[in-house]
C-alpha cells in the first residue's frame, strides 16, 4: 500500500480540510488523526490532545469500543482524588503539551486495521520555555506518535496510541492494564 503523507498545512492555515477529515466516519484511517492534530496544534499548540481521552464521552468518540471500556474500567478502580492513566498526554508524548508542524503519514493498512504516525516539533532539549518561543525547534527532537486504527461500525477508531520516552516504548493499552497494579 502507498505510504500517504499528510502535510498539515491546514494546521499553518495554508489550507482548509474537507469536511470527511473532521469527521471519524472518514475514508482514510488518517483522518480521524489529521483531526486531532489539527484541534491540538492550534494556537500555539499547548492544549495537548486530552479532548481525545479525558472523559469517558471523549473516548465513545475517538477509541474502539474495547480500548475504551478498558480506560474506562480502570478510571473507575482508581481512587477518588488520584490521577488517572495514563498520567501524560501520550497525543503530545509529554506533560507539557507543544504541538507544532504536525505531519501524518498511513504506515500500513489492510482496510480493516490500520497504523498511522503522528510526527510534530514540540519542546527542545536545553532550551527553557522562554527560549522555546524564539528559537525553532530542533529536528533531533521531533517526536512520533503511532496510533493503531480499527474500522468499527464503518469508522475509523483508535485502539491503541504507541511512542517512546527516553528511548523506551510505550503503550497507553499497557500503561492501563498496568495502572492499578494489575
Amino acid at each position: 500500500m502507498r505510504a500517504t503523507t499528510l502535510a498539515l498545512a491546514v494546521i499553518t492555515g495554508a489550507a482548509l480540510l474537507a469536511p470527511a477529515a473532521l469527521s471519524l466516519a472518514a475514508s482514510s484511517p488518517a483522518d480521524p488523526i489529521v483531526a486531532i492534530y489539527k484541534k491540538a496544534a492550534a494556537g500555539k499548540g499547548e492544549d495537548g490532545g486530552n479532548f481525545v481521552y479525558q472523559e469517558p464521552k471523549d473516548r465513545a468518540r475517538w477509541l474502539t469500543k474495547s480500548f475504551a471500556a478498558l480506560w474506562n474500567a480502570e478510571d473507575k478502580k482508581t481512587p477518588k482524588g488520584d490521577e488517572t492513566p495514563p498520567g501524560f498526554d501520550p497525543v503530545s508524548n509529554s506533560q507539557d503539551p507543544k504541538v507544532l508542524n504536525v505531519k501524518v503519514a498511513l504506515e500500513k493498512s489492510d482496510g480493516k486495521t490500520a497504523t498511522v504516525a503522528a510526527s510534530f516539533d514540540s519542546w527542545s532539549r536545553g532550551t527553557t520555555r522562554e527560549g522555546q518561543d524564539k528559537n525553532p525547534p530542533d529536528p533531533r527532537d521531533r517526536i512520533t506518535v503511532r496510533y493503531d486504527m480499527v474500522l468499527e461500525n464503518g469508522r475509523w477508531r483508535i485502539d491503541d496510541i504507541r511512542g517512546l520516552i527516553d528511548g523506551k516504548e510505550w503503550s497507553i493499552r499497557t500503561i492501563i492494564m498496568r495502572w492499578n497494579g494489575n
